[in-house]
């Protein structure tokens, strides 16, 4: 009879250990599938972000190109400048005297500030005090 108790334990404890082993086997299986899905997962993430970034990448060499035309747009436009400076400079004195007979000056001060022979500085004086007064003019019709 004992040996008959003993063979039933040691079966029960048999199938336990099976059932176990199958039950650890399923597991293991759930576990490899969701191990390969996040595997996937990953894959695809990481993929997306080499697109992405690729794509900025692309962009920001587009925008350093787009710079790069600007600035050389600019340096050019600064240069044309500068020799238009250079080519007007013989100006400059007449077109000073035009501020300083707008401000109020005579050809007195127009010829001691501006360095501008009597006669230029007279014939300034003289248009911009027409035109101050036309100016004047005009706006005493507008009044009525």
């Amino acid at each position: 009879m004992q040996d008959s108790l003993v063979n039933l334990i040691l079966w029960a404890v048999a199938i336990i250990a099976v059932v176990i082993a199958v039950y650890g086997l399923m597991q293991a299986l759930t576990l490899r599938k969701l191990l390969e899905h996040s595997k996937h997962e990953t894959q695809m993430l990481v993929q997306s972000l080499r697109n992405e970034t690729h794509v900025m990448g692309t962009g920001s060499i587009g925008v350093g190109q787009r710079l790069l035309e600007v600035e050389k747009k600019l340096n050019q436009t600064m240069e044309r400048q500068t020799d238009l400076e250079q080519k007007d400079s013989g100006s400059l004195p007449y077109n000073y005297a035009i501020r300083l007979v707008e401000m109020g000056a005579n050809s007195d001060d127009l010829v001691d500030n501006c360095s501008l022979a009597r006669v230029e500085a007279d014939l300034i004086f003289l248009v911009h005090s027409e035109l101050k007064k036309r100016k004047a003019g005009d706006t005493d019709f507008d009044s009525f």
